[in-house]
């Protein structure tokens, strides 16, 4: 029987027809699901890795692909589609804050363009006959969100990526609809007994818009451009979904039964 890394070799080119990798390679990524002690453990603890291959799941399709996986993302179904629709690991959107670096977006998915002169930037793409949205999405396997960042000690990793979707434009155009989804396992989602800050956070900024506010409010950074946040947040639509949710309902392709039986062997010691 093919193994899972030969799987997406041989399929490599029809993954990337739809999936653009920014920071990692497919070869590091490839390695992590072959490795001799991953064999040994019995569980894979790297929510690149299993972000990556939650990604390929629904590339390999295309864009039919793409659209399940944004109505998995953002609850919305019929969201118009780029003409080659892609899904963005890793990749930069412009800091709305001075003397803040870029943010890299674990997944990201809707009206999005690589950003001219850079490496891994990333712009809003416009088009004028259809509404334009996008969906960041912050991904936790193990892992809480930050509590803080690098310049700011009451800035969390959530809300830091909240601003950075509200904020994404190109050339002061911004998204009409904007949509931010926190991706974790299904136990850190449905057991009480796992305690995370971005379970805390999640709920504050889902009962009320204020919350986010205020929290960018007592951010130190000078925004860029003088960005309210505020005349945005109407925009704003926050989503919770699980790697569970994406892995159980990949459309059927030729990766589809190996990703599924990776994910019961080594995801599924979460599950309790």
């Amino acid at each position: 029987m093919a193994t899972l890394v030969s799987l997406l070799d041989e399929n490599r080119g029809a993954i990337n027809r739809s999936l653009r990798l920014c920071k990692e390679n497919w070869e590091s990524l490839l390695r992590a699901c072959d490795s001799e002690l991953l064999h040994r453990r019995g569980w894979l603890n790297d929510e690149e890795v299993w972000t990556f291959l939650a990604a390929c799941g629904y590339a390999i399709v295309g864009r039919d692909g793409v659209a399940l996986l944004t109505e998995k993302l953002t609850g919305q179904a019929g969201l118009p589609q780029l003409d080659i629709p892609q899904i963005w690991l890793e990749f930069q959107p412009m800091t709305p804050r001075i003397d803040e670096g870029r943010t890299h977006l674990d997944l990201a998915v809707g009206s999005i363009a690589p950003e001219k002169g850079t490496k891994g930037g990333i712009d809003l793409a416009i088009n004028e006959a259809t509404k334009s949205w996008i969906c960041f999405c912050e991904m936790k396997w193990e892992s809480d969100i930050s509590p803080d960042t690098a310049n700011d000690e009451k800035r969390n990793q959530l809300v830091r990526v909240i601003e950075s979707a509200l904020y994404f434009q190109k050339r002061g155009a911004f998204s009409d609809e904007v949509y931010v989804s926190l991706v974790t396992p299904e136990a850190f989602k449905g057991t009480l007994g796992f305690e995370k800050l971005y379970r805390s956070k999640f709920s504050e900024y889902e009962s009320d818009n204020f919350n986010i506010l205020e929290d960018l409010r007592n951010c130190v950074l000078r925004p860029r451009d003088q960005f309210d946040a505020a005349e945005r947040i109407d925009a704003l639509s926050l989503r919770w979904t699980t790697y569970d949710a994406l892995f159980d309902g990949f459309p059927a392709s030729a990766i589809s039964d190996g990703l599924k039986e990776f994910w019961n062997r080594y995801g599924s010691y979460l599950r309790g």
